[in-house]
């Protein structure tokens, strides 16, 4: 019963702050973007006559400022979460081919929003080819001490499942820190169909109270993360455009958290966890250059395949809504 009171709670003041939407278990969650370009498809045999050749898409602008939101709510574990970001992008190149004519760097600001933490920060983003994108990210995180975050232990061996947290929610203190990201993805489109996989590199750098450095709880990834130390998280997309409002697919999700062996003991801690599952994403509609663009809700529901507390039947369920607003430059 006290953890569905927290769990009311943390709902209630998150829709009085205006907050839709979960701190999927990783930014991955979210409305599934297919790469605008793509690996070219077999040649046709003959050329079409200016006449009869299909209007390709149009060309990215040269310099465009945009705002992307997408809101989160999911369930197992349950989080709710509001992620914003303002990004000013120049295009590299004025090429028609499929690989090189969405090619960018951009950088911009990004904000995180939760009724437990606020995460702040700057990122880059590079584009050399339809097929990588590889992008940076630093941020400062503030953990506010309400709902039972922030809960640190003295090993990665600890008890963190929701009902040991339940029972010791008055532990949890605020606090800072740092976090930093790296994340490579491989992307492509054949036809209908599109493959995306992106893996993060993260580092954590958070100040934790005396006695409880070796790792902290955190909700967006679900796991016990090193107070200074390494993350690792995949997510693999395989999707199908089954129509220009509708995308349908499968998500494989994965994160690997990387412990300091002296502080965990004779025993190797394993928090790691695994996920796969569908995923659909519904957009109203595509109006490039506006201020409403592409409003989508999209849902991932997957089932665990491993984890040190949620194996079995209750899926994670995770639902949303993103758009972006394009401010410069919109196609």
């Amino acid at each position: 019963m006290k953890m569905m009171r927290t769990s009311m709670s943390m709902l209630t003041l998150s829709l009085c702050l205006g907050l839709a939407a979960p701190a999927a278990a990783q930014e991955g969650t979210a409305a599934p973007e297919t790469p605008q370009s793509a690996t070219p498809e077999v040649p046709q045999t003959a050329a079409p006559t200016a006449d009869t050749a299909p209007a390709g898409p149009p060309m990215a602008p040269n310099l465009r400022l945009y705002f992307a939101n997408a809101n989160f709510l999911r369930a197992n574990p349950i989080g709710i979460e509001s992620q914003n970001r303002l990004i000013l992008q120049k295009r590299l190149s004025d090429s028609e081919s499929p690989l090189f004519r969405d090619t960018f760097i951009n950088g911009g600001v990004a904000v995180k929003l939760n009724p437990a933490a606020t995460r702040v920060g700057a990122e880059v983003g590079f584009q050399p080819i339809a097929v990588f994108n590889l992008k940076a990210t630093a941020e400062y995180a503030r953990y506010f001490g309400l709902f039972g975050f922030l809960q640190s232990y003295p090993n990665p061996l600890a008890d963190f499942s929701d009902d040991s947290r339940s029972t010791t929610e008055d532990n949890a203190y605020s606090t800072n820190g740092m976090h930093f990201m790296l994340e490579p993805t491989l992307q492509a489109k054949v036809s209908n169909f599109v493959v995306r996989s992106k893996v993060s590199i993260e580092y954590w750098n958070v100040d934790l109270k005396e006695g409880d450095t070796a790792a902290f709880y955190d909700a967006f990834l679900d796991t016990l993360v090193p107070g200074k130390g390494w993350v690792f998280t995949n997510d693999s997309d395989l999707m199908m455009l089954a129509s220009p409002q509708l995308t349908l697919g499968a998500r494989f999700s994965a994160v690997w958290p990387q412990y300091d062996e002296a502080g965990a003991g004779a025993v190797k801690p394993d928090n790691s966890h695994m996920r796969i599952g569908a995923l659909a994403a519904y957009a109203f509609h595509t109006r490039e250059g506006t201020t409403f663009n592409r409003p989508t809700l999209f849902v991932n529901v997957a089932w665990y395949l491993k984890h040190p507390n949620r194996e079995g039947a209750m899926p994670y369920i995770a639902t949303g809504f993103s758009f972006t607003s394009d401010l410069l430059g919109g196609r």
